[in-house]
């Protein structure tokens, strides 16, 4: 296991970081660490952290984007009760592997932020964040079933769509 230690200039990275509800400090620590390293491209991106899912989410919900509402911006929202939020936030862990799959997943939500829905995208763009920050093979080997699973029921919907 490969651990590393992560600096956090929120200076060199500016973000919209607002808590949502009751955060402790550490996670949004840990929230800052994994926006850090997703990288300058995240950088004031409007990112919330969670302490529920919304309601119907499925189970293991990480992060979802928010769509604008109410003369509100589009968000990303980070569940800080997930357990890889935990993972990536446990102070006696300290699991590279754990921060490495939160920051992917905020470039995850960052690509349905700006481009929309479009899961074949968002993932596409997770895997490659993964490969080449060297990532576990388990790890990307998880993104890609995912990715497939998700297109699979996509496309399963649409079938069902154009049957009727």
């Amino acid at each position: 296991m490969r651990t590393v230690a992560v600096l956090v200039l929120s200076l060199a990275f500016p973000s919209t970081l607002h808590a949502s509800g009751s955060t402790s400090q550490s996670a949004a620590e840990t929230l800052e660490s994994a926006i850090f390293l997703a990288g300058p491209s995240i950088a004031g991106l409007p990112i919330v952290l969670a302490p529920v899912p919304p309601d119907g989410a499925s189970r293991g919900v990480e992060a979802w984007t928010l769509p604008p509402q109410d003369n509100q911006a589009a968000q990303i929202v980070i569940y800080s009760g997930s357990g890889l939020f935990r993972c990536a936030s446990d102070p006696d862990r300290l699991d590279y592997q754990c921060l490495l799959k939160l920051a992917s997943t905020i470039i995850h939500e960052a690509w349905h932020y700006r481009h929309g829905v479009n899961e074949a995208g968002a993932y596409e763009a997770q895997i490659a964040f993964l490969t080449f920050h060297g990532a576990a093979s388990a790890q990307i080997a998880d993104a890609r079933l995912s990715r497939h699973r998700v297109l699979a029921a996509q496309q399963a919907i649409e079938r069902r769509r154009v049957d009727r």
